[in-house]
Formats: structure tokens, sequence, C-alpha cells
């Protein structure tokens, strides 16, 4: 029962559907998720670990808030640790590692194909298949908490790449950024796909930087700090 209202909360809260900041009161919890306070505070403590929500002392827990400083500095960690992990990735992978990048992508861009007026990414199951598409760029890098750690930064990460799909859906051309990072990937040219995978993850901070009414005048700030 935890572990389903865990991930029903943490879904809502991935999506937008709990605001950043807002507060969580076990009265409409109890009511939005069918349980009893005991099972919301100990998924809503799963959910701090996770730092997605936060404790407020004796006043309760809140979504966690965001921030253009907290954006950047999670889409710089990631450039960062991502960039090494798909170095190390091109070096170690394998043929089965090329065919899950290419299946991964396939199943990704076939559901982005879609006949439907939403995103694909705002939806659970094509936000699942992105994540799946990115970590199986990584999947061969060795380093096992490398790839923990970056499982984490993408969780946080997502929350900003829905807003920015939610806000500027006709922004980009994802699904071309996606092909253009798996050739390279797959095709072993290192410094390339490095590149690409650097200013993919910088392009969702730029573009959503820019969004005043999520950010006021800091929206003024449209590149990196």
């Amino acid at each position: 029962m935890v572990e389903a209202i865990y991930r029903q909360i943490r879904q809502d809260i991935l999506s937008g559907k709990l605001k950043p900041g807002s507060k969580l009161r076990f009265a409409d919890l109890k009511t939005s998720y069918d349980a009893g306070t005991s099972t919301l505070r100990e998924a809503l403590s799963r959910l701090t670990a996770d730092c997605l929500v936060t404790v407020e002392g004796q006043r309760g827990f809140r979504v966690a808030p965001i921030s253009l400083t907290e954006l950047w500095d999670i889409t710089k960690l990631r450039a960062e640790i991502e960039s090494t992990a798909l170095a190390d990735s091109i070096e170690h992978g394998d043929d089965s590692w090329e065919a899950n990048v290419l299946a991964s992508l396939h199943r990704l861009s076939k559901y982005e194909d879609r006949d439907d007026t939403t995103p694909a990414l705002l939806s659970e199951e094509g936000a699942l298949l992105h994540k799946l598409f990115h970590m199986s760029l990584l999947s061969a890098c060795p380093s096992v908490w490398r790839l923990r750690v970056l499982d984490l930064l993408y969780d946080q990460s997502e929350r900003y790449r829905r807003l920015q799909t939610s806000y500027l859906p006709d922004y980009r051309n994802s699904p071309q950024e996606h092909r253009d990072l798996m050739e390279a990937t797959i095709g072993r040219h290192k410094q390339r796909a490095v590149a690409l995978l650097t200013l993919h993850l910088e392009k969702t901070a730029q573009s959503l930087a820019t969004v005043e009414e999520l950010w006021g005048p800091e929206a003024r700030r449209q590149g990196q700090p």
C-alpha cells in the first residue's frame, strides 16, 4: 500500500499536478489517494528522501519548490556526470547494448508519433519511455554509483522538463535530437555524442528560464547564471 501511494504522489509531483511549494495536507491527501495517515506519512517520508517533498518542522509537508538556481545546478551536474557516463558507455558497450539503445528509441518514437493532442512526453508512459531511452545510452557505463546518482538527478530534472514541455510544447524538435544522439552514440563518435547530450540538456534549461510566469523578473536571465 505504501509503495502504491508513494508512486502515485511521486507521479503527481513530477507531472505538476501537485504544484511546487504547495502544502500537502493530510485531510486532502486522504481523500485524493484513499489512504490513511500512517501510510501517507511513510510515503511522504520516502519522497522527502527523494528530495521531491520538504518537511517544515512541526508544520507538515510541502512539495519541494522549484528555482532557476536549482534548475541550472541540476542541469550542470547532469551534463558533467552524464557526459562521463556516456563516454564510458560508448567505450564499453557491446552489440546487446547497441540493440537496447535502438529498441528504446524505436519505442519512444512510436509513442511520439501517435495521433494525440496531449504532448507525448507529458504522459506517464511517454515520460517513462523517454527516461528508458536516456538511461539506455548510459547503461554500458561500468560505474554503478555513477548510474545511481544519475537516476536521482534525472528524476529531479524531470519536473523541469515537463514544465518546459507544458509551457513551450512547440519549442524544439526533441525526436530529431534523440535520433542524432543515438546515431552519434552507437556510431562510437564519443566527442560528438557528449556535445549533443550537453546541448540537449542545456536547451531545456535555457528555454524554461524564459517563462516569466514561472520565475517573474528572474526570467530575464535567459542563459546560464
